[in-house]
This record gives structure tokens, C-alpha cells and sequence, in this order.
């Protein structure tokens, strides 16, 4: 049920399959989506925030408990001259079999636990040991609990959260460059739509010359005009030829510049790859700039990143100020104590010897008993640096750098309010842009339409006609640039406002994990 939702669109996302060695229409929301699938930068980008989600599961990981054991075997021999020892036996033999197992560890509060269980099995012939073997177990519990410096300010606390910090700006840094990715297709794909635009400009210019050419010969033939007419006829056509190439040459390096961004091609795409975008054309846009700003400071990453900054500013100078205290430990333990084996039937001074007290696992048995040997201890223990040279410097250092991330974080806010109000103002502008070269093509086309009706009533010449045409050409290319800074102008204002996403229908949360 959960997979499904995000299956199915899927299904309606373009592959480059679809594209490559192919002439193909291709639409701005299909741009960017072959970018967010194909794009190499964008790859490597993911893998930020994949690997400082992983640095917040280290962190944590120094709260897991550690289970640990040992294993150790002991032969002596020890020369003795005691009248306690039966027989005087000059050396003394002993073996000893020690198993410690126990679980440790750190709560984020800054509280240590240990528990700790050992058993001891020891055969030797020394008389003064009454039970062979002997069996002796010792389970211990130990609590340490900071009250002063390191109680929830500790090493590992604090790096869990700082690590959530950094993995916070890894995603905002990974959305900022998704933002970017974004933009830079739909600036790259409106410059391609406008590439393309400016070709069938060129060669309709080009038409246009070669019909003049074509009809200056055949009045030429006639004899109603001189040769010096087709020869500027001819002129006009050779210019025009340029003009075509110079427009191919651009669409191309336009259409290069796309197909890396969304297809990641290889050598042989570049060639075999024709992208056909739709043409540039004007869409409306209301933007107010009250409206933007509060989007941008609520949405902007590199806002969100720098609030960041901050709070990791914050929390080490809470760090450092708490290392400045002294150290105030409270501790406490528990153990209980267990003895077992068979006796050696050997008494001292005149006493019975000591009777069996059962077998190795009965040496647990007392463990839960009233009549077992359970220990206890409570303390405290006080550290006092003097003068505290070392600490009282990192807090003053903290204290800096929190001064400086604050200071950096109203440097962005300024800058964002800047990208905003310029995004804005130049969107307006190219409105009034567009509008200037829709009058301009308007009106060169009425006056070139005027001077070829002078030329068939034989009142204007080729050369005139091709100037009039020229500048129709410009008027046009005019016409193309402005629409395609008025999209571009639409993208950075979205892009300014931290809505591209948002509009493009694009998940950040979805695309980290692509």
C-alpha cells in the first residue's frame, strides 16, 4: 500500500530510452524530470545526505550496551618454608580457571553501568585452602552518575546531536542543489526553445533573400533592372547563409548543453540525439514581493542551513560551558558474593575441617538467598581544576563562533531579500520587455510588407527590401530573447522563493532515495 502511491507515477516518467538516437519533442516538466534521473552531479549529490544519516547511526552507537567476556587460565608454583603448610612441602602448586562476563555501557543522561560476572575455580595443595576445587563466583553491578560536569552535556550526547545537525544541513545543502539542478535545466531547455526559434528565423530569413534573388534574376533577364540589383540580391543571400550557420552552430552547442544535464549521454548520443523543446511563449505570472520574501525566509535552504549552523554553535558552547565545571560523581554498587567445593578433610588448630559445600553451580545458589553475602557501597567523587585554563578559553572560543554563526545567518537573510527583490524586479521588467518586442516584430513587418509592394511598383530596390527584412530579423530575435528571459525570469523567481520544487511537483524526500 505505501509502495504503490509512489510506483505508479513512475510509470509516466520519460526514460532516456525514449531519447536517446532519436529526433524527439521533449517538454520542460520532461527536462527536468530525465534530469533528476540521469543527471551524474545529482548522483553524487544523493549520496551526501545517504552518508551523514549513517554518521548520526555511528553517533548513537556509542549508547549500545557492550557485552564482553573473558577467559583466563593460571598455573603457579611458589617455594614455601611454613609450619602452616601439612607436610612442608617446599612448593606449592596451584591452578586457577577465571570466567568474567558482564554488559556495559552510557545512557545519554550521562549515567555509566556495569555488571559484571565472575566465577573462579582454584585446585591447590596448599593447606591453609581447605576446599579442593574451590568455587568462588562474584557478580557486581556499578552505577556512575555525573551531576555536574558531563550530566546530559557528555561527549556522546552531544555528538548524537550535533551529527542530527549536520545530517539536517546535508539535506538542506542536497535540496539547494536540487533547486540549482532544476533552474539550470529549465534555463538550459529555454535556451535550447530559443535556439531553435532563432533556426526557423534564420532560414525563413534565408528563404526570403533567395525568393528576392530568384525574382531580381528574372526581372534581370527581362531587362528591367541592371546587374547590380541581383548582385545585392545576391549579397543579402550569402549574408543570410551566415546568419543560418552562426543559428545552427548555437542551437547545437544548446542542445549539447541539455542533453548533459538530463541524459548523461555518451560520445555517440551527442551526434545521433535531436531534442525538438516547444517554442518559448508567454505565460502569466503574478508575483507579489511581500508574499516572496516570506517564502523565501520560511522555505530558503541556505536560510534553514545557516539557522543550523547556529543551533551546532549553541549547542557546543552549551558543551564547553558544562566541561568548565567541576566533576561531582555519584556512585553506587551492588554485589554478591558466592562459595562452593569439596572439603579437603583437614582442620587447623584443633577445629573440624570444613565441610562440603556442594558443587560449582550450587555457588550461585546463594546469590538469591537471605543467607548470601550481598555487599553494597555508595560514594561521591569531586574534581576541581584550577584555574581551569583550558576550558575557560574553549568557552570564550564557543562564544565567538556562536557570535560569527549568527552574524553569517543574517548575511544569508540579507542576501536571500536581495535575490528576491532583483528576481522579482526582473521579472517585471521582462513582462514589459516582451511586450516592447511584440510592437517592434508588429511593426516591421507592416514596413516590410510596404517596401516590397514599393519594389513590385518598382519605387525601392532589392537592397532596401533586405534591409527592411534585416530588420524584421532582429525584431524577431528580439522577440525570442525577451520570452526566453521572461521564462528564465518566472524559474529564478521560484528559484529565489524556494518554490521550484513545490511547482515542478518534485519530492526532496523522494529524490534522496532515488
Amino acid at each position: 500500500v505505501l509502495i504503490a502511491p509512489s510506483v505508479a507515477p513512475a510509470q509516466d516518467l520519460p526514460t532516456a530510452e525514449a531519447y536517446l538516437g532519436k529526433e524527439t519533442a521533449l517538454s520542460v516538466r520532461d527536462a527536468v524530470f530525465l534530469a533528476l534521473q540521469n543527471n551524474l552531479d545529482l548522483r553524487v549529490a544523493r549520496t551526501e545526505p545517504m552518508i551523514a544519516e549513517q554518521g548520526v547511526r555511528q553517533a548513537r552507537g556509542a549508547f549500545d550496551p557492550v557485552l564482553f567476556a573473558s577467559y583466563r587460565f593460571n598455573h603457579d608454583e611458589n617455594p614455601v618454608a611454613s609450619p602452616l603448610q601439612v607436610g612442608g612441602a617446599a612448593l606449592v602448586e596451584a591452578d586457577e580457571w577465571n570466567y568474567t562476563s558482564g554488559l556495559g555501557g552510557i545512557v545519554p543522561l550521562g549515567l555509566n553501568y556495569q555488571s559484571t560476572l565472575n566465577q573462579r575455580r582454584l585446585d591447590s595443595d596448599l593447606s591453609i585452602v581447605s576446599l579442593e576445587p574451590e568455587w568462588r563466583a562474584q557478580w557486581k553491578s556499578e552505577l556512575t552518575l555525573p551531576l555536574l560536569k558531563d550530566f546530559i552535556n557528555n561527549e556522546a550526547n552531544v555528538t548524537v546531536k550535533r551529527s542530527r545537525i549536520a545530517r539536517n544541513i546535508s539535506n538542506e545543502d542536497f535540496r539547494r542543489r536540487l533547486i540549482d539542478l532544476v533552474a539550470q535545466v529549465e534555463s538550459a531547455y529555454w535556451e535550447l526553445a530559443a535556439a531553435r526559434a532563432g533556426q526557423r528565423v534564420e532560414q525563413k530569413s534565408l528563404q526570403t533573400a533567395q525568393d528576392l534573388l530568384e525574382q531580381t534574376r528574372v526581372r534581370y533577364e527581362v531587362g528591367v533592372v541592371s546587374k547590380v540589383l541581383v548582385t545585392q540580391a545576391e549579397a543579402g543571400v550569402a549574408e543570410r547563409e551566415v546568419e543560418a550557420i552562426i543559428a545552427d552552430n548555437r542551437a547545437a552547442n544548446a542542445q549539447d548543453a541539455l542533453l548533459n544535464l538530463v541524459l548523461a549521454p555518451v560520445a555517440a548520443d551527442f551526434a545521433s540525439t535531436v531534442l525538438l523543446p516547444k517554442d518559448p511563449a508567454f505565460i502569466a505570472y503574478d508575483v507579489d514581493l511581500a508574499e516572496a520574501l516570506e517564502k523565501a525566509q520560511n522555505l530558503r535552504p541556505e536560510l534553514e542551513a545557516a539557522k543550523q549552523q547556529v543551533r551546532d554553535a549553541e549547542i557546543q558552547l552549551a558543551f564547553a560551558e558544562n566541561q568548565r565545571l567541576p566533576r561531582l560523581d555519584v556512585t553506587g554498587s551492588y554485589q554478591m558474593d558466592g562459595l562452593s567445593g569439596k572439603s579437603k578433610g583437614i582442620g587447623f588448630f584443633g577445629q573440624p575441617p570444613v565441610p562440603d559445600i556442594g558443587g560449582s553451580s550450587s555457588t550461585f545458589d546463594r546469590f538469591f538467598r537471605g543467607d548470601g553475602a550481598h555487599s553494597w557501597s555508595l560514594g561521591a567523587n569531586v574534581e576541581i581544576p584550577f584555574p581551569n585554563t583550558t576550558a575557560r578559553a574553549r568557552v570564550a572560543q564557543r562564544r565567538i563562533e556562536l557570535r560569527r554563526a549568527k552574524t553569517d545567518l543574517h548575511r544569508v537573510d540579507q542576501q536571500v531579500i536581495l535575490e528576491v527583490r532583483v528576481a522579482v524586479r526582473l521579472l517585471r521588467s521582462t513582462i514589459d520587455a516582451v511586450e516592447a518586442a511584440e510592437r517592434r516584430v508588429a511593426a516591421q513587418e507592416e514596413t516590410l510588407r510596404a517596401e516590397q509592394e514599393k519594389l513590385r511598383l518598382g519605387d525601392s530596390t532589392p537592397h532596401d527590401v533586405l534591409e527592411f527584412e534585416k530588420d524584421l530579423v532582429e525584431a524577431e530575435r528580439q522577440q525570442i530573447l525577451a520570452l526566453q528571459r521572461y521564462r528564465d525570469a518566472i524559474t529564478a523567481v521560484e528559484r529565489s522563493q524556494s518554490t521550484l520544487l513545490e511547482t515542478s511537483g518534485i519530492s526532496v524526500a523522494e529524490e534522496r532515495v532515488r
